[in-house]
């Protein structure tokens, strides 16, 4: 996505006093990964490749930061809102949320689905026979305004 072309667009068609808000997980690097996530890229990795699958093609993530993209449009006052908490998740909720990823859903496994799942849910239990997977999960919550 053009950011840039998109604030400056955004502009034209929100009313005064209005904001952009983006609620992400934060950059990548803001917060260190549970450590069975491991386990899940390797499985991931070993079945689709190391390419991170954004529909047809690849997804990387922008190097620069949505503040700092913010800060040179028409929406320069820029606040950033952050928390963190812990979610534990069973085997089962974590296999459905690696299914709700565009880059490993159904759609991208295709034929691959059965064995992936197998896979994982074999190298999840071996990593943590308990099957709970805890997770410091970070919100970002980034509102621009116009000043």
């Amino acid at each position: 996505m053009d950011r840039d072309r998109a604030a400056r667009d955004l502009d034209r068609i929100i009313e005064p006093g209005g904001a952009i808000v983006l609620a992400s997980r934060g950059a990548p690097g803001d917060l260190e990964p549970a450590p069975w996530r491991q386990v899940v890229d390797e499985v991931r990795t070993r079945c689709l490749g190391p390419e991170r699958r954004a529909g047809s093609g690849a997804y990387s993530h922008p190097r620069e930061r949505h503040q700092d993209v913010l800060a040179r449009s028409p929406f320069s006052q820029v606040d950033t809102a952050r928390w963190d908490h812990t979610l534990t998740r069973t085997v089962d909720e974590v296999l459905g949320w690696i299914f709700s990823l565009s880059y490993s859903s159904p759609a991208q496994l295709g034929e691959k689905k059965d064995a992936f799942e197998q896979d994982l849910r074999a190298a999840l239990l071996a990593f943590a026979p308990s099957g709970r997977f805890d997770e410091v999960l970070h919100t970002e919550v980034v509102i621009a305004t116009t000043p």
